[in-house]
């Protein structure tokens, strides 16, 4: 550990090993897929992250190729040496950093979240292997929730744990395990939730008592959030079955949101198959303190009832936690007295036991679901456990909402009929890590009221893939489907068709879906109804994108008289020719001497951490460079004051900028807008050097030299590495450009930018078409608009 605070013991994510590694990112992929001793990762939330220790360990016997060593690496350097050569570099600029923001010697005060993140990355990391021995991490895991647990609740026992190292015997090790695993135990039994956290406790096997008093030291300070990561950690971890595996965060932020509308206060909350408790937690952290709230909760798994008991105790509310059945309806009556307000719940679709069985002396209220049909069990068991004017949202499987069975259409039809569905939005694929079954969210209501439309929202297509794991859905994709429900309910705002963050929206008629066999899928209503606008406001829409069309005609046509007024002809033959077929007033030059080439920031200057969407100065990075300009979409930021310790690394108009590693492609011109943006660490920077006042190289004829297909294929030859492509400065400085006068430069550059200025009002004319045509399309295949 240094002055920054960092250690060897850090958790890193598989872009910021790939910088320290001076690799491309997929290559830490491919050596996660390829060899079965690469260390595991450890997840945190919704990220995979590795113990820096562990995987320096791992390169330490993996030489870098020849080709992909840099100039002052030896034979022999490994992948490890290069890292840590590049953790050097990280702490200092990160004692420099830290230096520049007032922190003398970098060693200044954390935050306490920055502490409390320290504390959960050392408890996941080289703690985890230290305490676990022959248990199972899902064991230590159990572990670390019962000593949060313990502390947050106020456990007069969590106080009279040791901090201090007293005794190192295994006797006094196993007891220390006992006590802490009792302490939980006896915690879960005062809040009425079947004990077991000791059984799984005392499993583990840690190298030394003082290992485990470290632990415990390190859970002091640990809060609610924090606890929340740790129950992410367990459910990815424990490989639970479908009946047991925990809703995506996420998803319980969009069910809550769009159920809870500004001004509702739910007062009596109830989830009748609890999981880890996500759904009620959710519930609490947005509704305690609003008005007085008790949760309920019941499950049939008492391993994650335990979790669920600790997770909600830690928010002070009134909570009810039963043992209850895989198949609540089979009760004699229906459970009429804990009717709630509010219901959230993702019940298990295909679970054993699960399958309806007939009521005794009690219809079911849209009729008895089919045999091996549970969903619709659930769905009718959650309506009648709602009060008068209460709201649910069910996870449910895609298929449940256009299935042919009788029964089923007969259950849909009557839900229909009786107002009880508000709305359906279908999620993206592959969103749970314990099933791969597509869902939608059922939004129900119970009231006299019947509503004439039901919402639709198609998401689908929300979400960010990892490269391992589960889908995840964004803050802004759960914000985006949340305003869009709300709206709508709130009958202000709503807006028809596609939405800001690509979702589809629809509001289709009860006729409609009555016309569609009750079908309760969104695909079968947001092409059908995509298009309910007045035929006036038809015309006006088709009229407007008629204009922007020929508007971007006009712009081709005068472009394409100014390319078509261009001539070219063939060199004079009276033109002498050097040795290499160059005119004789040309010239052939190593790039080098045409430009200074600086190559991007290290990685430790410009680690992840320090980048943002929320920073005030943007970085390029290889993504960044689209067809010979800078793309300033999805771009990360930093600070002013880490833009101040990067000074050399901001561009000016006129630089270009080159992929210095990872897969090769044709490099970009800094324009005036990007005037004091930084580049990243996987570029080459490369700025005219001048002689007398003037550039040696306009910058115009340089990109389009280094834009040619054989340019590009030289750099990417020269790129070759074995773990990944990699171009540095030295054998860019190499490449040979061929060099006419400066007056001849600005000719050449001339033509072709008049026909990059071509290219692009071209593809502005195939989107204005694009764009009229799928208008036209919205109205004219719904009758809105008919053709003359």
């Amino acid at each position: 550990m240094d002055g920054t605070g960092l250690s060897d013991d850090r958790l890193l994510s598989r872009a910021e090993l790939a910088e320290l590694a001076g690799v491309m990112r997929p290559a830490v992929t491919n050596w996660q897929r390829r060899y079965e001793d690469y260390p595991e990762p450890i997840r945190t939330g919704e990220a995979e992250l590795f113990s820096l220790r562990a995987v320096l360990g791992w390169l330490d016997s993996r030489q870098i190729p020849s080709r992909a060593r840099a100039s002052d690496e030896p034979p022999g350097f490994t992948y490890a040496d290069r890292m840590r050569r590049n953790l050097v570099a990280s702490d200092d600029a990160c004692r420099r950093t830290a230096a520049l923001r007032g922190e003398a010697g970098g060693s200044g005060p954390l935050s306490d979240e920055e502490q409390r993140s320290r504390q959960l990355a050392q408890l996941l990391g080289p703690m985890a292997d230290a305490v676990r021995g022959g248990g199972s991490m899902t064991d230590y895991l159990a572990l670390l929730l019962s000593l949060v647990f313990l502390r947050v609740s106020g456990s007069p026992r969590s106080a009279s744990l040791p901090r201090t190292v007293r005794a190192r015997s295994r006797a006094d090790t196993v007891a220390l395990l006992q006590e802490i695993g009792d302490a939980a135990d006896e915690a879960l039994r005062l809040r009425g939730v079947p004990p077991g956290m000791r059984s799984a406790i005392v499993k583990l096997e840690p190298r030394d008592y003082g290992d485990v008093v470290e632990v415990i030291r390190l859970t002091d300070g640990l809060g609610i959030d924090e606890f929340r990561q740790l129950v992410d950690q367990f459910g990815s971890r424990a490989g639970l079955p479908s009946g047991e595996f925990f809703t995506p965060r996420a998803v319980v932020r969009l069910m809550r949101d769009a159920a809870i509308g500004d001004e509702d206060s739910a007062q009596r909350v109830y989830d009748p198959y609890v999981r880890a408790g996500e759904m009620l937690d959710a519930a609490a952290e947005r509704l305690s303190g609003v008005a007085p709230l008790t949760l309920r909760g019941e499950s049939p798994q008492r391993g994650t009832l335990r979790l669920a008991g600790m997770n909600l105790a830690l928010h002070g509310v009134p909570v009810e936690l039963e043992a209850g059945t895989a198949a609540p309806w089979n009760e004699r009556i229906w459970p009429k007295s804990h009717q709630a307000d509010l219901i959230l719940t993702n019940p298990p679709f295909n679970a054993r036991g699960a399958v309806p069985k007939p009521r005794e002396g009690i219809d079911w209220p849209y009729g008895p679901p089919p045999p091996g049909s549970p969903a619709f069990a659930w769905l009718q068991h959650v309506l009648v456990s709602l009060k008068d004017e209460g709201r649910a949202v069910v996870v449910m499987p895609v298929s449940a909402g256009a299935s042919a069975d009788v029964r089923e259409r007969e259950i849909r039809g009557g839900l229909v009929e009786d107002g009880a569905v508000e709305c359906i939005v279908t999620l993206p694929p592959q969103l749970f890590s314990g099933a791969q079954v597509s869902v939608c969210l059922w939004f129900l209501r119970r009231s006299a009221a019947v509503c004439e439309e039901i919402l639709f929202v198609d998401a689908r297509d929300l979400g960010d893939k990892a490269a391992r794991g589960p889908r995840v859905l964004s803050d802004e994709h759960v914000r985006a489907v949340t305003r869009t429900v709300q709206a709508w309910r709130r009958g202000s705002g709503f807006r028809l068709g596609r939405q800001s963050a690509g979702h589809l929206a629809v509001a289709a008629p009860l006729e409609a879906v009555r016309v569609a066999g009750y079908s309760l899928s969104p695909a079968d209503y947001v092409d059908r109804w995509m298009s309910t606008a007045s035929p006036t406001d038809a015309a006006t829409e088709a009229a407007a994108t008629k204009r922007a069309l020929d508007a971007a005609r006009r712009r081709t046509d005068a472009v394409d008289s100014a390319v078509d007024a261009l001539s070219y002809g063939p060199l004079p033959s009276t033109v002498a020719l050097s040795y290499d077929g160059l005119p004789r007033d040309w010239r052939r030059v190593p790039l080098g001497d045409l430009v200074d080439i600086m190559a991007g920031p290290s990685y430790s200057r410009l680690p992840a951490e320090v980048r943002s969407a929320a920073g005030d100065l943007p970085v390029v990075m290889p993504k960044h460079l689209r067809e010979g300009r800078i793309d300033d979409r999805d771009m990360e930021r930093v600070s002013v004051d880490v833009a101040r310790a990067l000074t050399r690394f901001r561009l000016s108009p006129g630089d270009i900028l080159c992929v210095r590693s990872g897969a090769q492609m044709p490099p970009a011109l800094v324009e005036r807008a990007q005037d004091g943006w930084l580049f990243s660490t996987n570029l080459l920077r490369l700025r005219a050097l001048e002689s007398g006042g003037e550039p040696l190289v306009l910058p115009g004829y340089l990109l389009a030299y280094l834009s040619l297909p054989e340019t590009v294929h030289w750099l990417k030859e020269y790129a070759r590495g074995t773990a990944v492509p990699s171009l540095s400065a030295a054998t860019l400085a190499l490449l040979p450009v061929p060099l006419p006068p400066l007056a001849h430069q600005r000719r050449v550059s001339a033509a072709l930018d008049a026909v990059d200025v071509q290219i692009t009002v071209h593809r502005e004319l195939i989107q204005a078409a694009t764009h009229h045509r799928s208008t036209l399309a919205a109205h004219l295949l719904t009758g809105v608009l008919v053709p003359e």
